[in-house]
């Protein structure tokens, strides 16, 4: 990423731009092959293997209420910091990393937002980019859920190595 502290990663969504604090994505990477269990909520894309750690996949299109995009080869899976497990959000791609002090930063009313997570308006090469919260984006019950369903799944890999021992 980068070393300003103060920076944000531009991304595009259903060919709409955004942007997030690098306080808030671990690292980007490029669309991998995502494993797909029966029984995903639908905002969920699929699982990666990011090392040996499970990372749920959520679509940021159904996050925002955006028509669906086509994810292709310049899609990109920003990895989010998370407290709990780790979450990976989909984006269509990727466009890169802008100090803060090179954005013109306008205030917006987090009351005309969903749940706030819209906590700017970035001016970045004279196009105006909402900079999103990455912890308001998601509402507490569908946090709750994808960890639910993770849990299932979780059970039901130990469950399928004990018997395989």
């Amino acid at each position: 990423m980068s070393d300003d502290a103060h920076s944000v990663v531009v991304f595009n969504v259903s060919d709409q731009p955004f942007a997030a604090s690098v306080e808030y994505v671990a690292e980007v990477v490029p669309i991998p092959w995502l494993a797909k269990p029966p029984g995903m909520p639908s905002i969920v894309q699929g699982i990666l293997n990011l090392g040996g750690v499970a990372v749920t996949v959520l679509r940021a299109d159904l996050l925002l209420g955006l028509e669906p995009f086509s994810v292709g080869l310049d899609s990109s899976i920003l990895i989010m910091k998370e407290r709990a497990v780790p979450m990976g959000l989909l984006v269509q791609h990727v466009d890169g990393v802008y100090p803060l002090s090179a954005c013109r930063v306008l205030p917006i009313d987090e009351t005309r937002t969903f749940q706030g997570c819209v906590e700017a308006q970035l001016e970045i090469c004279e196009q105006a980019i909402p900079l999103l919260s990455w912890p308001k984006i998601l509402l507490e019950e569908e946090r709750q859920r994808v960890l639910d369903y993770l849990g299932q799944l979780s059970k039901r890999l130990d469950d399928l190595a004990e018997e395989l021992t």
